[in-house]
């Protein structure tokens, strides 16, 4: 959430280092007039082994009383203006002419959640999305997913992206904040920009017809969360910048 350089200013003044989680939080704050030696990137992790269960995919989607082949594509976020939510809607009259046996799980809480269920039996894709709210077991659905996607006008980084890759599902995402660290093009998803309804509707439906490339490139995000996103790297990042800080105050 981007803020004006005299707040910027006044409130890290007192600090000799900012860790951001992502490299696009950091280039915000160089942006509102940080000096970059101020600025340290250790990114978000999570422990990849919890998301990485074997999933009853029948089951889950007998549970939603859907087909035990039926699709599904996630969306993991609040229920807030800047997850984009609407942009998914708005594209799903497009994909389902293609996929009309598509379903999409929207996983989450907040305040949208009347105004968004109102928007889908109103544009009559209540038969295809499931608000399933808050589950304190995520980590053993998202597995029985086909696909998560994510897109969203603002975000820092995006930590259920995180998981989804660690799960080894591909990834549609935006060019938005911290969202490319994570959706790296033709090796973890597909990336387009925020807000584009028609560019959203065409990688889902790539995706959704190509089993080959969902599965390289959710291989491709599992070694991705290996690669940069492990707690201990995390860890190890925190504990160099307080070294670093504590060296330079020692006498």
């Amino acid at each position: 959430n981007p803020e004006p350089r005299w707040l910027v200013a006044l409130k890290y003044r007192p600090y000799r280092r900012v860790i951001t989680i992502s490299q696009g939080i950091r280039r915000v704050l160089l942006a509102e007039g940080l000096a970059p030696d101020k600025v340290v990137c250790v990114p978000s992790a999570i422990r990849a082994a919890e998301y990485q269960r074997p999933c009853d995919r029948a089951t889950f989607r007998r549970r939603l009383g859907l087909p035990g082949d039926a699709p599904v594509a996630g969306v993991i976020a609040q229920l807030i203006h800047r997850k984009g939510h609407r942009h998914l809607f708005a594209a799903l009259p497009t994909v389902l002419r293609e996929h009309p046996e598509l379903h999409v799980a929207v996983f989450g809480q907040g305040p949208l959640r009347a105004e968004l269920e109102r928007e889908v039996a109103a544009t009559g894709l209540a038969g295809h999305v499931h608000f399933l709210g808050f589950r304190s077991d995520l980590p053993a659905v998202l597995g029985c997913l086909d696909l998560v996607v994510h897109p969203a006008d603002m975000e820092g980084l995006g930590v259920s992206l995180l998981q989804a890759a660690a799960a080894g599902l591909p990834l549609v995402g935006t060019r938005a904040g911290g969202i490319p660290e994570i959706v790296r093009e033709d090796e973890s998803g597909l990336l387009i920009e925020p807000g584009d309804v028609a560019a959203l509707a065409g990688a889902m439906a790539r995706l959704l017809a190509d089993p080959a490339l969902r599965r390289r490139l959710g291989a491709g995000g599992q070694r991705l969360v290996a690669r940069r996103f492990d707690v201990a790297a995390m860890v190890d990042g925190n504990l160099a910048v307080y070294r670093e800080v504590l060296a330079e105050a020692a006498p």
